[in-house]
C-alpha cells in the first residue's frame, strides 16, 4: 500500500469518528492529528487528572492517542484505568491502526510524514521542481553516465 493510500485511509476513519474527543500527549502530537483532519483533541500534558476529568466529564467516548514508548504507555494505562473509573469507554482502535499503517513510535513523527507525502505529490504533479525529471530524464541521464573527463578515459587504460 502507498503511502498517500495509507493517509488516505487513515483521514476516512478520522471523517466517520470526528465528533469523539482525541486524547494526546502534546502539542506536537495535537498539531500531527490536525493534519489528519481530527478536531476535537485534549492535550494532556502538565495537567492534573482532576482537570483532564473536568474537561471530558461529558463525553461518553474518547480515543486515546498516547505515543508507542514507554512513557506512552504508562500514560495508555492509567488514563484508561481512571476513564473506566468515571464511566467514559477509552478507544484505542484508530492508536493500533496508526501504528500499524505508519510504523511510527511517536504521533509527533506523522508530521514529517505528511510532509513529505505533500512534496512527493507536488514533485509528480508539476507544481514543484521535480525530482522524478531530473533523474529519470534520458538525455540527462546518459550524460551523466557518459560524462566526465577521467570516465571517458578508462577505455584508455592498458593493464600492465
Amino acid at each position: 500500500m502507498l503511502l498517500s493510500d495509507k493517509i488516505k485511509n487513515i483521514e476516512e476513519e478520522v471523517g466517520k469518528v470526528n465528533n469523539f474527543l482525541a486524547i494526546v500527549e502534546g502539542k506536537k502530537d495535537r498539531k500531527a492529528l490536525e493534519q489528519f483532519g481530527f478536531k476535537r483533541i485534549l492535550e494532556i500534558s502538565f495537567k492534573k487528572p482532576e482537570d483532564i476529568i473536568e474537561e471530558i466529564k461529558n463525553e461518553k467516548s474518547v480515543f486515546i492517542m498516547t505515543d508507542f514508548d514507554e512513557e506512552g504507555e504508562k500514560k495508555l494505562s492509567q488514563l484508561t484505568t481512571f476513564l473506566t473509573k468515571y464511566g467514559i469507554k477509552a478507544d484505542t482502535s484508530l492508536r493500533k491502526k496508526f501504528k500499524s499503517l505508519f510504523k511510527i513510535q511517536k504521533f509527533e513523527e506523522l508530521s514529517s510524514i505528511t510532509k513529505l507525502t505533500k512534496s512527493l505529490e507536488d514533485d509528480y504533479h508539476g507544481k514543484a521542481c521535480s525530482i522524478y525529471n531530473k533523474i529519470f530524464n534520458r538525455s540527462r541521464f546518459h550524460n551523466r553516465r557518459n560524462g566526465g573527463e577521467a570516465r571517458h578515459n578508462w577505455r584508455h587504460i592498458r593493464p600492465d
